[in-house]
Order: C-alpha cells, then sequence, then structure tokens
C-alpha cells in the first residue's frame, strides 16, 4: 500500500509513518526530456579571456530550478575519444547528432559516470540517472553535463 502512495508522491514529499512515528522526506528524481533542454537561447558575447566574441547559454528559470538536481534522462550513447573515456549523451543517432551537423548544442549532454562507465556501442539507446548541470562558464565544456551518471534499468 506504502509503494502506491510514494510512485503518486511529488517531487519532493514528507511521508510519516505513524506506527514506527518517523517522518522522511522522498526527493524523486526528474524525467528530463530534450523539449525541455531546448530552453536555452545563445547570445554572442565578448571574452576577454579568449580575445573574441564566444556564444554564451541563457538559460530558462525551468532549467536553472534543475540545476544539480537528480535527474533521468534517456537518448543514444556517443562516445567522444578514441579510448572511449569521454562520452556524450544524444537526443538523436551519431549520425545526425550535433557533432555532424544536425541540432544544436542543446541536443547533447555531457555525461560523467560515477565510478567505471558500463561498455555500451555507439547508438545504443540508453537511461541515465545522475545529477543534472547547466554550464555557462567552461567554453570547452558542452552546456549539459550529467554528473555521477548511474545506467536506468
Amino acid at each position: 500500500m506504502m509503494v502506491a502512495f510514494i510512485a503518486a508522491l511529488p517531487l519532493a514529499a514528507t511521508v510519516t509513518d505513524p506506527i514506527n512515528n518517523l517522518n522522511e522526506t522522498i526527493v524523486k528524481p526528474v524525467e528530463l526530456t530534450w523539449d525541455m533542454l531546448f530552453k536555452v537561447i545563445l547570445v554572442e558575447k565578448y571574452s576577454s579571456k579568449h580575445k573574441t566574441k564566444i556564444n554564451v547559454p541563457e538559460f530558462d528559470y525551468s532549467l536553472q530550478q534543475l540545476n544539480r538536481k537528480e535527474v533521468i534522462i534517456y537518448g543514444y550513447f556517443i562516445p567522444t575519444t578514441l579510448d572511449g573515456n569521454s562520452f556524450v549523451l544524444s537526443k538523436t543517432p551519431f549520425s545526425s547528432c550535433y557533432f555532424c551537423g544536425s541540432g544544436g548544442v542543446e541536443t547533447v549532454m555531457t555525461v560523467k559516470y560515477k565510478g567505471k562507465a558500463p561498455k555500451y556501442k555507439t547508438d545504443d539507446y540508453i537511461g541515465l540517472k545522475g545529477t543534472f548541470a547547466l554550464n555557462s562558464t567552461d567554453v570547452n565544456e558542452l552546456i549539459y553535463v550529467l554528473n555521477n551518471a548511474t545506467q536506468v534499468k
């Protein structure tokens, strides 16, 4: 009976256990969709550090609210180095991903695994859970990062 109740909870809720006189806060990960990630605009700004104009992301308030929160997202696995130690999750398969000229930077996300990364093949469709991070300062990193990622069963 408690399982059905927990499944219907909002993102965070306090559950009271009257038998043991305990209160417990349960926080469910947000299921992040690629459509949600389109709520960003790129603004061209001059960077004195790089001595050139760069595109700086400005994130919608709804995305800002998810920064540093646990999320679940599904997409296509794409390795970005030959040694297999760097990965992105993409809205689309490799043949039509951002790096091949289709889509924008909002269609890919850096994945940083918690521990050793599982072995996937390019274009495996996978689900990942991790801590979502917005990046508007490091031009050498994608604008979305999933930290401490683990596979969703």
